[in-house]
């Protein structure tokens, strides 16, 4: 049958042979005292059964204690044991599986879950970074973040490409997940209910979980088309809403924000397909490369033999050989220039809320909670302005002002690809260049 190979996301566990995909299943649970659910079916019952659902068994992999009672499962290592069962038996039974794991994940997680396989009808062969893998598949030598969205959290990785695609540092930016982007959306439609019909589908469960179905399908749907026509049936009645996507852009820009500003300016992003499946994302990172959902699993299969090991010691393999046919290659370095203002690097424009304001010799005041002010106003907090070397940020009052995550002590000259961000605010702005024709 051949090796089959979990990615473990738990807003979609995938399961692989042979490089193609043949089975997904979200990380969800349903308990009551005697029996339990999983997979998709419990996330269809989410909102029917709140108290009795859990979704963070996968990314807070441990032995704490569940909050109810069930002869199923006591604890969160309970639940993943009982879902890799379920995992292995849909799967047709493999056995031997290389676990393609995040770098969310401690020592001490990986030797839990190590611990629980020893369970499982099946052996674990193979341990690997699901960053390394995504990129071992596609980059070629250079400098890389990857990001990838589970339900929770949002991983970004720092790779480096050169004899071997080689994990550098993991960032997770928490309360930052696939739940979080559907709670903002589900808030914002149930709005629209509500004002064009005056229906609240979150005001019964079993509306709210229909709301809940539908939303991946908006989000998927809103990536190319402007609008989309909601639909809830209550009882007899069909309720109908209009969803635009500047609207639902606008909504989700607090995630996309801490989204883009992890990404080191000029430096190329490989965008797990969670991620890129999100409208308007990948138009404020900018350089960005989206990885298709088997790339991990090309990855692995091109590297099964430095993956795989012989004995009972599993090692966690964080650097893979890249591959010799790269589909990806990083941003070029800037070249010496005397006109910044003419090269394709200068900011020749800010980008706020998807929308481009020029940059000129008058200063342009930005507010940290408001965007683009007068002069006069007194909430001003930065200046920018082109001047003879390019774009050029200054600090306004006491508020601090970062470029890149770094706080700013005097007048800084920006780049396109840049970010600005100020001191207790999400809010972050990039700089861009806009070419003249």
């Amino acid at each position: 049958m051949g090796i089959s190979v979990i990615e473990l996301n738990d807003s979609e566990i995938r399961v692989a042979r042979n490089g193609e995909i043949i089975l997904r299943t979200p990380g969800y649970a349903v308990l009551s005292a005697d029996s339990i659910i999983l997979g998709e079916q419990a996330e269809r019952l989410a909102r029917i059964n709140p108290r009795q659902t859990f979704n963070r068994y996968w990314g807070n992999l441990s032995q704490d204690a569940l909050s109810i009672r069930s002869s199923s499962a006591r604890h969160n290592a309970d639940l993943a044991w009982r879902h890799l069962l379920t995992i292995h038996e849909q799967a047709d039974r493999p056995e031997e599986v290389i676990f393609i794991v995040p770098g969310s994940y401690s020592n001490e997680q990986l030797s839990l879950l190590l611990g629980i396989v020893q369970s499982c009808p099946f052996t674990a062969v193979g341990l690997v970074d699901a960053a390394v893998a995504g990129a071992a598949a596609v980059a070629a030598p250079g400098s890389y973040v990857h990001m990838d969205m589970h339900l929770h959290h949002t991983v970004v990785t720092s790779l480096e490409v050169d004899a071997e695609v080689t994990r550098k540092s993991v960032h997770i930016i928490d309360d930052c997940g696939i739940t979080d982007i559907h709670d903002t959306c589900a808030r914002l439609i149930a709005d629209l209910f509500i004002e064009q019909s005056r229906f609240d589908p979150q005001h019964h469960a079993e509306t709210e979980q229909a709301l809940y179905d539908q939303i991946p399908a908006y989000l998927r749907a809103l990536q190319d088309q402007n609008e989309v026509q909601p639909e809830i049936r209550h009882g007899s009645t069909r309720h109908q809403a209009r969803l635009f996507r500047e609207p639902l852009l606008r909504a989700l820009q607090p995630h996309y924000a801490r989204i883009a500003a992890a990404v080191s300016a000029g430096r190329t992003c490989l965008l797990g397909d969670r991620l890129a499946a999100l409208p308007g994302l990948r138009d404020l990172i900018g350089n960005v490369h989206p990885l298709q959902p088997e790339a991990v699993f090309q990855g692995c299969r091109m590297n099964d033999a430095v993956i795989r090991t012989d004995g009972p010691a599993l090692q966690f393999v964080t650097s893979l050989p890249p591959t010799p046919q790269p589909a990806v290659r990083p941003a070029a370095a800037a070249a010496p220039r005397r006109q910044r203002d003419s090269s394709p690097d200068s900011a020749t424009h800010i980008l706020i809320n998807h929308r481009a304001y020029a940059l000129s010799a008058t200063p342009l005041f930005l507010s940290a909670g408001n965007g683009v002010v007068r002069g006069s106003d007194h909430n001003r907090h930065c200046a920018i302005a082109l001047e003879s070397k390019g774009a050029v940020v200054r600090q306004e009052g006491e508020l601090a002002v970062y470029i890149n995550g770094n706080r700013i002590t005097g007048p800084t000259g920006v780049s396109a690809g840049d970010t600005l961000g100020f001191a207790g605010s999400d809010t972050v702005y990039r700089f861009i260049h806009v070419a003249s024709r």
